[in-house]
């Protein structure tokens, strides 16, 4: 059976009908094979968004987004304050905030001590430390994260021209922010009371 199976192979191969017995296939084959590995070494998009969407973003636009939030609740709380009227607020802050990241510190200490011929010891210390940011399910793990520290306010307001109003601004400005009072610039809107 084994020898009618064999005879039957040849028969085809002789006659052009098995694959790999042409020049043409040899090529094909090899093509095919030279795609699937292009295939597999190529990088797809998916896996490089994925490795842009773990690495730490860029602390700039969270610095943004605390100062536009912060300065439109100061906004909304503030003009809510009898005869303040209309109310504008600008922040300054004296960083960026800070955030610290969790990491995995390795010490070694070598020390080595040589004898030269002429009775003259010769002792070395060699100190390495390695610090590598440690990483929980992709993304660096987060110890502490403070947001900017705000060092002064001024708040434009309508109804800043009335003392007792613009000392009302002064300190609700000082309380919500934690700031001394002498931080916290209250001035009248052109076209005010």
């Amino acid at each position: 059976m084994l020898e009618e199976w064999i005879k039957k192979i040849k028969e085809q191969k002789d006659k052009g009908l098995v694959f790999g017995s042409g020049e043409k296939s040899k090529y094909l084959l090899i093509l095919i094979v030279s795609i699937g590995l292009i295939a597999l070494l190529w990088p797809s998009t998916s896996s490089t968004e994925k490795v842009a969407e773990n690495l730490p973003r860029n602390d700039v636009s969270s610095q943004n987004n605390y100062k536009a939030q912060t300065t439109a609740e100061l906004e909304s709380i503030l003009s809510s304050i009898e005869g303040a009227g209309v109310v504008k607020v600008s922040l300054t802050l004296a960083s960026d905030g800070l955030k610290t990241y969790a990491a995995n510190i390795r010490e070694e200490k070598r020390d080595t001590q040589e004898q030269a011929p002429n009775q003259v010891n010769k002792k070395t210390v060699e100190e390495t430390m390695n610090q590598d940011i440690t990483v929980s399910s992709g993304n660096p793990l987060l110890v502490e994260n403070k947001t900017p520290q705000v060092t002064g306010v001024l708040v434009v307001a309508e109804g800043a021209a009335n003392m007792r109003v613009k000392e009302e601004l002064i300190k609700a400005a000082a309380t919500l922010l934690n700031l001394p009072f002498h931080k916290v610039e209250v001035v009248s809107k052109q076209g005010g009371i």
